[in-house]
């Protein structure tokens, strides 16, 4: 990178001693820097006539990709200072919808008053999808539930328990009750998500511990579209609280006889290096949210 530097003040000072004096080192280690350069390349850069100094047609060539490669270096420098300093950086946060429209924006609205300057690349995603950026490095941190017990302690701060209900439409029978256990689900077709979301496997799980497997009719990937069937009568469905369902005609019951909840919490990699504003997010949710 130094002779790169080097290479770039002397083309564009034409002058050794005016180049050195720029770079603050002495003229023999910039000539010494310069000539290694050369050699490394196989080609003179300058043309030497008499004491002046002129840029060869190699030099001229190569300077374009000097100058460019020097500021993509000197971006990656100002952002890995930036990843350094806790209170510049960038977070890059994975998370439910349903949590998008609930917990999320709060835990957001509080860091940003404590820390202004921290921005926030957000990306809206199905639980298993979160994971998997997590895992892969495309995000710092995801804000998911724990259905799956894929964290612990060491990567794993708990933010919530966020109770579930039962949905129908409110033309539906069970639309005049307001607390039903699960049993009387039985032969209800249920409307779930896709059989590889943890959501849907949840459910499963709470099913088969009650004895039956629902009859699934219909599947989604997300909260509105589940909804939408459920309103138009279509089945019944278990899914967390959701702002946008207010707007449908469906009914919410509780589910009497399980323990019908999810564990929110921010999760991230084990064992992974994070920067210095995930790991400042982490522990102000850990303060504050525990």
């Amino acid at each position: 990178m130094h002779q790169l530097r080097y290479f770039q003040v002397i083309a564009q000072t034409k002058n050794y001693n005016h180049a050195a004096r720029l770079l603050h080192v002495s003229q023999p280690a910039l000539t010494k820097a310069i000539h290694k350069l050369e050699e490394e390349l196989g080609i003179p850069l300058f043309n030497r006539i008499g004491r002046s100094i002129e840029i060869s047609i190699y030099g001229e060539k190569f300077i374009n990709y000097v100058e460019e490669s020097l500021q993509l270096l000197e971006r990656g420098v100002q952002e890995l200072q930036s990843m350094k300093d806790p209170l510049q950086g960038t977070i890059r946060l994975a998370f439910l919808q349903t949590i998008g429209t609930t917990i999320m924006p709060g835990i957001l609205r509080r860091f940003k008053e404590c820390y202004p300057d921290v921005q926030f690349d957000l990306q809206q995603c199905n639980s298993q999808r979160a994971l998997e950026l997590v895992e892969n490095n495309e995000v710092d941190l995801c804000l998911v539930t724990n259905f799956s017990r894929s964290f612990s302690e060491s990567n794993w701060v708990p933010i919530k328990k966020e109770q579930l209900y039962g949905y129908c439409s409110i033309n539906h029978p069970l639309s005049r009750e307001k607390s039903i256990s699960i049993q009387a689900l039985r032969d209800e077709p249920f409307i779930g998500y896709k059989d590889h979301l943890l959501m849907q496997k949840q459910v499963m799980k709470w099913c088969g511990d009650a004895g039956f497997t629902p009859n699934i009719v219909f599947q989604g990937t997300e909260v509105p579209t589940i909804a939408g069937l459920i309103s138009a009568n279509l089945g019944v469905g278990i899914l967390p609280y959701y702002s946008g369902l207010e707007a449908l005609p469906v009914h919410r019951f509780e589910i009497s006889d399980i323990d019908c909840v999810r564990e929110v919490g921010l999760a991230w990699k084990a064992d992974t290096i994070l920067s210095a504003s995930a790991q400042l997010f982490i522990e102000f949710t850990s303060s504050n949210y525990e």
